[in-house]
Order: structure tokens, then C-alpha cells, then sequence
């Protein structure tokens, strides 16, 4: 799907449920009824080009957004620091609180989810040391992403041990997510 000024924003939501995180960016919730990109935009005074190509990004990999963002440079900046804030205060303890949940409710026997937890801390004090000095805001978080993706790869690969399966899909999920939304963010910051 690419999106544009006519599509009806439901339609988005209900095609890519995930891209809810990058409205409330927007500070646009659910609920948003019938109305257009164009009436949404219109409506809360979004600048329908940029927004567009933000939602674009975030849904297609292929999707190149050419000057959309170095002719938004104040938009730009608003949304990527709400995206960092975001990370802060919502991806990141939710992940923290599901993952605590899943090795409390999982028997230790054989498990490797404790040391997994662990490398989860590593990365998410390392990306509060870049939201603290203002170095991740404007720069691809290439680090972050690759743990994020090692992350991943041992849930995959190397879990063991009795877990409750439906939490730690539940963990695994929001992991996915948050490496999706920051490699977004990175090609985001790399068109600037």
C-alpha cells in the first residue's frame, strides 16, 4: 500500500496495525474514523507531504522519499525526537515489563532467558546514553539495530529451557517491533 492524500487513514491502520505507534507521533489516536490523510492533516495541522512520507517509509522498505524530509526540516526534528521519546518511555518498558513477566511466569530450568534479559538491559542503557546526549536524535542508531537484531536471533536460535510461550512471543514481538521502528528511524535519518 502507498499512501496518499485521498487514502482514508483507517485503511492504513487496518493494512499496517503497527504503524499506531508512528501516529501517536502525531499525537493522532485511534479512533480516527473515516477520514482521509488530507482531513486528518487538515485537521490537526500536519503538513501532509511530510506525513505521507513518513507513513510511507515506515510501511515499505522500497519506498525513497526523496526531498520530503530535507524540505521538512522542522518536522523532521519534532518527529524524531518524539520517536526517541517514545523508545524511552513506551517500547522500552513495555519490553522490560513483559520480559520480567515472562521469566517470573517460565521455570528456570535449563533457561537462558535471565542472560537474554541481561543483553536486553546492555542495549536499552546504551540507548539511554544516546537519548541523554542528544547524539541519537538526527543520526542513525546502527549499533542499536544490530543488537537488536542479535537479540532476535537468540530467541530464534538459542532459547531454551520451559517458558510461557504466549509471553515470550509477547516479548519477541515488541523486540521486533522496536528494531523495525529503529531501522525506520535510520533510513529516516540518513535522507537528511
Amino acid at each position: 500500500m502507498i499512501v496518499n492524500k485521498d487514502t482514508k487513514l483507517h485503511d492504513v491502520v487496518i493494512s499496517e496495525p503497527s504503524i499506531t505507534a508512528v501516529l501517536s507521533r502525531f499525537d493522532i489516536n485511534l479512533g480516527i474514523g473515516d477520514k482521509t490523510v488530507r482531513q486528518m492533516c487538515d485537521e490537526r495541522g500536519i503538513e501532509p507531504t511530510f506525513f505521507i512520507a513518513i507513513l510511507n517509509t515506515y510501511i515499505s522498505d522500497d519506498y525513497a522519499p526523496a526531498d520530503a524530509f530535507r524540505l521538512n526540516g522542522e518536522s523532521v526534528n519534532r518527529y524524531l525526537k518524539r520517536t526517541i521519546e517514545y523508545y524511552d518511555k513506551f517500547l522500552i518498558p513495555n519490553i522490560e515489563q513483559h520480559f520480567n513477566l515472562l521469566i517470573h511466569r517460565s521455570s528456570g530450568i535449563n533457561s537462558n532467558l535471565e542472560l537474554m534479559r541481561n543483553f536486553f538491559f546492555e542495549i536499552k542503557e546504551e540507548l539511554a546514553l544516546l537519548i541523554n546526549s542528544d547524539v541519537a536524535v538526527f543520526k542513525p542508531i546502527d549499533t542499536i539495530e544490530d543488537k537488536l537484531n542479535d537479540l532476535v536471533s537468540m530467541f530464534v536460535i538459542h532459547l531454551t529451557g520451559s517458558y510461557n510461550i504466549n509471553l515470550c512471543q509477547a516479548v519477541l514481538f515488541a523486540i521486533i517491533g522496536l528494531r523495525k521502528d529503529i531501522s525506520q528511524y535510520n533510513r529516516i535519518c540518513r535522507y537528511l
